[in-house]
């Protein structure tokens, strides 16, 4: 089984805690059921802001937990499949993403990334060191070149996450926002065909509600591990 790891978020009206979001944006019942509901438990509540895959999403996991349990004093290892977190870890996990675009030599040859020099313990080691002289069958059939494709897809990533994450912070200090495009599944997307949150928010009226004052309502987040 390979590894699924998601950002995900869900959307409450402060006034009530009455949660206004779905995650599949072809459901159009209004109002919303009961989260109590087999049908509409709470894992259909929240609707997916960035997923990453295989490889790549192993080499952030330990990362990104690292940042959600220095934010909220807790003891995640990886085991959890749903790990809850404050918006306020958002900005590092988008840092942690970006220094993958750029990653240290010990990686240069393999064929998935390690680490990153976001990694505290990365960053206290030498740095001065020469490049790479590993025999040819020592560097995993991977040319040099190869490993732009893995990095550049790292920093895709990490601006669909901090566009995201200006959107965000605009509702929260300006009470207003833009949608941003996305996927069902994929999160955001420039070349996505659903609007986030519009289309992930069901009901016409809370629709209607939350474009006229975002501030009214609250934003939750949580890690989910597939794997």
């Amino acid at each position: 089984m390979g590894l699924d790891l998601y950002i995900e978020a869900k959307v409450t009206e402060k006034s009530t805690g009455r949660c206004i979001s779905a995650c599949d944006p072809s459901y159009t019942e209004s109002p919303l059921p009961d989260p109590s509901d087999d049908i509409f438990a709470e894992d259909g509540q929240y609707f997916c802001v960035r997923w990453m895959c295989g490889w790549d999403a192993g080499a952030v996991l330990n990362s990104w937990i690292s940042i959600i349990n220095r934010h909220q004093k807790t003891a995640y290892t990886g085991k959890e499949t749903l790990i809850p977190f404050p918006q306020s870890a958002l900005r590092e996990m988008c840092s942690c993403l970006y220094s993958y675009g750029c990653s240290p030599e010990s990686s240069r040859f393999r064929y998935a990334i390690e680490d990153s020099y976001w990694d505290t313990e990365r960053r206290e080691q030498d740095t001065a060191l020469p490049y790479s002289v590993l025999a040819d069958d020592q560097r995993e059939l991977h040319h040099w070149a190869d490993h732009e494709g893995t990095e550049q897809g790292f920093v895709i990533w990490a601006n669909a996450l901090r566009r995201f994450i200006y959107e965000v912070e605009r509702m929260h200090y300006e009470n207003r926002y833009q949608p941003l495009n996305a996927t069902d599944c994929d999160g955001v997307q420039e070349d996505g065909s659903f609007m986030l949150p519009d289309d992930f928010i069901p009901a016409e009226a809370d629709k209607r509600k939350f474009r006229e004052n975002p501030q009214d309502y609250a934003w939750s987040f949580r890690l989910f591990n597939s794997y």
